[in-house]
């Protein structure tokens, strides 16, 4: 989040993007380094604790800090996606506004084939003479970038949202969903970051 990404960091991205929200955004992060940079921006933030930044579970208790933040509802924005725009982050939290503050979560549309680890076809049948993916039947994928979700509904039950409830929200851009994950995700994404970059000031 730190490390230098073409002319800027992870970090300086998800922050200008933040600052357009105003006081309903904040940005929560542990090292020192976050809290200059979120100043810097004019970004409130939100201090966490030691072992929220570096345990994987329970998720109740990596965003323990959330308690006391005096928000109802949270949208969380994944900072290792760089091209996600701030129309598309506007546009999802106005879609949960408009929908009662009912949990969202945002997913990808697959035209694609997929089969399981055993060998389960899970959108196709195993007797398909051709392999054509306009007529596969779509799925979708998560696309682990926006989750909107009821702070009281996730402290009670330990998870985000009812599976059978919460509304999925299909995002098209697929720049937007570039995820840095892994070093080749960082070197991949850096290089389209450039060429747009580039594109873009021609």
């Amino acid at each position: 989040m730190l490390r230098p990404f073409s002319d800027t960091t992870l970090t300086d991205i998800i922050l200008s993007k933040l600052s357009f929200f105003n006081e309903r955004a904040f940005f929560a992060g542990y090292e020192s380094e976050f809290k200059e940079k979120s100043e810097r921006h004019g970004v409130r933030f939100v201090q966490r604790d030691f072992n929220s930044v570096n345990i994987d579970g329970p998720i109740t208790d990596v965003l323990a800090f959330l308690k006391k933040v005096e928000f109802e509802y949270f949208l969380i924005i994944n900072g290792c996606l760089p091209f996600l725009t701030v129309q598309s982050i506007n546009s999802f939290l106005v879609e949960c506004e408009e929908n009662n503050y009912d949990s969202a979560f945002a997913v990808i549309l697959r035209n694609n084939f997929f089969i399981s680890l055993d060998r389960e076809p899970l959108n196709f049948d195993l007797n398909m003479k051709s392999i054509n993916t306009k007529e596969v039947k779509p799925v979708y994928e998560f696309a682990h970038a926006l989750y909107f979700f009821n702070k009281d509904y996730f402290f009670k039950h330990g998870r985000y949202w009812d599976w059978n409830d919460v509304k999925l929200v299909e995002l098209k851009d697929r720049y937007e969903l570039m995820d840095i994950d892994t070093e080749d995700d960082f070197e991949i994404t850096e290089q389209v970051w450039n060429a747009r970059k580039k594109l873009n000031n021609k």
